[in-house]
């Protein structure tokens, strides 16, 4: 069975795709990329050399006699989700749709746990204990009377990082990168999130430098939210257009009662990843005020913090394979409270994932868990909210070259984000006059010292822990996930502003009452 209703899917024959992808220098989207598949579908290694090729935002499935293939870009924009066993074989952009009414969803105790401790289930694994999800840049065959898909993992290998580039190569770079995604926007008009940070100002520099005028500029939180000023400067200095949306009580009250944020719920979560609230409220109020339409297109600064590598830190050269579950839980958990028996659980199953079947560093298995786990699963399924209200996501950022680019520069004692950033200063916010109030790189912390400081935050109590913490966040979140624990009894996280702690406790809760 093959079942794909939720995104814009373009069908010729036994070929399905969604989304757009360059094959070399020439660029493919809806009858001429099913062509493109068609003609390259013969046999599976043909199939398999194209799709390692190809780089863009896209999913692709395959029917063939008695097999599927099926592909989701490392972007992660389609994502999915299938049954593979010896009496069942289907795929589906919608997993509920995987499972009859009758039937009773059997939850993936493991995936539970790692989902509240992280927003996303483990690799292949959803909170359904039949159905899976093709992975970020992966290939996977599915095949009738077995009880296991293959899988193909079509990124290359990550490279020893030790080269260095100029400011100037580093500028050129995405400069091309960004030209090849603008030239399919046409005249549309681009939302543009817009921080303080680099990344979004970066994509303002670069549509202010092609003329491109259709431009919204649009932060959004709580009225005294620490980026609107810059980001209202930027905007200003770029001649474009920008627009505040306050997040207040008046703006979400009884939002969890309302059937579209149910709907968005459903169509965003999928069983794998934590509904993201952040942007859902700004995005809705842009739509009912007529702001953007469904001819806007989103241009999101993601995954700028990954190219930088402003997750490595020097430490990591020295991690053992020991410690990897440890340290991915602190630099990237959710802060809810685990359990010994899930720590252990989690280190014996990255053991078996990174080290006996694919024999990577911990360095690299750090790196790998980053970019597929996080910055595809969690931070890129953050864009479902733009495809929930049918306004298109483009993410120059988020591209297979300048993943590679990016990756073969030396990252150690913050070389790579030293570099990245003075690229953007030099060569496109001093151009343009926008190179003010700029985040300056904060220096490493000394691992006895950030170890000394989680335990001590592990041991103290919940509201001395609220004065230490900033609780009114930039984004509203305290307000939203207060109206998320209303009736439900949830446990308070480690760090009491990761607000996460709570959706990801309501959407296993959500998911139990869908049930009843």
């Amino acid at each position: 069975m093959i079942d794909l209703k939720k995104y814009n899917w373009t069908k010729g024959g036994n070929v399905f795709t969604a989304g757009f992808a360059w094959s070399g220098e020439t660029f493919f989207t809806g009858q001429d990329f099913v062509a493109l598949i068609q003609n390259n579908c013969t046999d599976f290694e043909q199939f398999k050399k194209l799709a390692g090729e190809l780089n863009g935002q896209f999913s692709i499935v395959v029917e063939k006699e008695n097999e599927i293939w099926a592909i989701c870009s490392i972007s992660w924009t389609y994502p999915l989700f299938y049954i593979n066993s010896n009496s069942r074989l289907a795929i589906s952009d919608r997993p509920e749709s995987l499972f009859g009414k009758e039937e009773q969803p059997e939850i993936d105790e493991f995936a539970a746990s790692y989902f509240l401790q992280f927003g996303v289930t483990p690799f292949e694994r959803t909170l359904n204990k039949s159905i899976n999800q093709v992975l970020p840049g992966e290939l996977v065959v599915l095949q009738k009377n077995e009880d296991k898909a293959k899988s193909h993992f079509l990124a290359e290998k990550a490279k020893n990082s030790t080269e260095t580039k100029t400011t100037l190569e580093i500028a050129n770079h995405l400069t091309l990168v960004f030209e090849s995604y603008y030239e399919h926007i046409k005249e549309r008009q681009v939302l543009l999130p817009l921080t303080r940070g680099y990344d979004s100002r970066l994509l303002a520099c670069l549509l202010a430098e092609l003329g491109h005028k259709k431009v919204l500029c649009a932060t959004w939180g709580r009225a005294n939210n620490s980026e609107k000023s810059t980001a209202q400067k930027v905007a200003k200095q770029l001649g474009l257009r920008y627009q505040f949306i306050e997040y207040n009580e008046a703006l979400i009250n009884g939002f969890q009662e309302d059937p579209t944020f149910i709907d968005y719920v459903q169509f965003s979560a999928h069983l794998s990843s934590m509904p993201y609230l952040q942007d859902y409220f700004a995005i809705k109020h842009l739509i009912e005020n007529k702001l953007v339409d469904q001819d806007t297109v989103a241009f999101p600064g993601h995954p700028g913090d990954f190219l930088r590598g402003s997750h490595f830190k020097d430490s990591l050269m020295n991690l053992q394979p020991s410690e990897l579950g440890k340290t991915v839980s602190e630099a990237f958990g959710t802060s809810y409270p685990s359990i010994k028996q899930f720590r252990s659980e989690l280190q014996e199953y990255l053991n078996q994932r990174f080290f006996e079947e694919q024999n990577l560093s911990p360095a690299k298995a750090y790196d790998f868990w980053d970019l597929q786990e996080r910055q595809s699963k969690f931070i890129s399924n953050s864009n479902q909210v733009y495809t929930f209200f049918g306004v298109d996501v483009l993410m120059p950022l988020f591209d297979r070259k300048s993943l590679q680019f990016f990756s073969s520069i030396d990252a150690r004692n913050k070389n790579r984000e030293r570099l990245y950033n003075k690229a953007l200063e030099d060569h496109f916010f001093k151009k343009h006059k926008v190179d003010f109030e700029l985040k300056q790189i904060s220096d490493q912390e000394s691992p006895k010292l950030q170890a000394l400081k989680n335990r001590l935050i592990k041991v103290a109590p919940h509201q001395l822990k609220t004065v230490y913490y900033p609780m009114n966040d930039s984004i509203f979140y305290r307000e939203i996930t207060n109206q998320l624990r209303q009736n439900i009894k949830m446990k308070h996280p480690v760090k009491p502003h990761s607000f996460n702690a709570y959706i990801v406790q309501w959407y296993l809760n959500f998911l139990a009452s869908q049930t009843k």
